[in-house]
């Protein structure tokens, strides 16, 4: 059977949800303002975030909440951090979207929950950017180097904005302010945490390996791993960040059949073969400890 394409339709797929949380964190405090103002006729901008879901724009502050929580639970990163993390940062973001806040007056306990919510789940995302999504190898590529860059501001910035709520709750004004200081604090903490995640998705600074024409008529191919699909698309991307291209195929003979097949091979070039030996050996003992590769 052919290789299919030197990216398979897989990985365009988890990337672009990768991409797609990023954006809904860009666009969401911009939807919510301007839905409220032109579609439901809303007076003014709302002093936060949190307040929009006693508005008409309550299903799309809930959704993009549901959306970005499911996808955490279903992402997996390299190892039992990554998973933990996003797991932890998905429960949280279930947390603000079903303990709304009060809309006007003295909080409650729900309130409180939402708000603890809130934070927790975007420190952990701060966190996540600045010390998960900035491992590599030993020798990262000039991209993965330029994207833990980026990585470690965005999640700086994260931390600092929202820090800065909290300093303007204890010291300048109440949790009942008039002013909007704590939505463009919550907007710009969005933003770079989408910032974060369309790099990661591949938007900014990918890895671009040397192409070769006609790579699927490639005879010189060397077969690195047979297994699960998602672990066969996790060890090719890990690859692909330190500038090894990687293709996929299933060699099952089964096809698809209406399913994904239970078996993916990932193909390396043969002159990769060293520079991805360790990285592929280190990637076994990781995930398959008990089998003899």
């Amino acid at each position: 059977m052919a290789i299919k394409t030197d990216h398979t339709e897989q990985v365009y797929s988890y990337l672009a949800l990768r991409k797609a949380v990023g954006w809904i964190g860009i666009l969401l405090p911009f939807v919510l303002v301007v839905g409220h103002l032109v579609i439901f006729d809303g007076e003014s901008v709302l002093t936060n975030m949190s307040v929009y879901y006693h508005t008409g724009m309550r299903d799309v502050f809930v959704g993009a909440l549901c959306a970005i929580a499911l996808f955490l639970f279903f992402y997996r990163g390299y190892d039992r951090w990554d998973n933990v993390a996003a797991d932890l940062a998905g429960l949280c973001a279930l947390g603000v979207a079903f303990f709304p806040t009060v809309e006007d007056g003295p909080w409650d306990w729900i309130a409180w929950v939402h708000f603890s919510s809130a934070a927790c789940f975007l420190v952990i995302l701060a966190l996540i950017s600045i010390f998960l999504f900035t491992r590599s190898e030993k020798h990262p590529t000039e991209m993965k180097k330029k994207r833990n860059l980026v990585y470690r501001v965005c999640g700086i910035v994260m931390l600092a904005a929202l820090s800065s709520i909290e300093i303007f709750f204890l010291f300048f004004d109440s949790i009942n302010s008039d002013s909007r200081f704590v939505l463009i604090a919550e907007t710009v903490t969005l933003i770079v945490f989408g910032i974060s995640w369309l790099t990661k998705g591949g938007t900014l600074y990918p890895d671009k390996p040397v192409k070769k024409e006609n790579m699927e008529k490639e005879e010189k191919l060397v077969r690195v791993f047979a297994g699960p699909e998602p672990t066969a698309l996790l060890l090719l991307e890990m690859l692909e960040e330190t500038g090894v291209k990687g293709l996929i195929k299933n060699d099952s003979g089964l096809g698809y059949i209406g399913s994904v097949p239970q078996v993916m091979d990932l193909y390396i070039l043969e002159e990769d073969l060293e520079k991805a030996t360790p990285l592929i050996n280190e990637f076994r003992e990781k995930h398959y400890p008990e089998k003899d590769t």
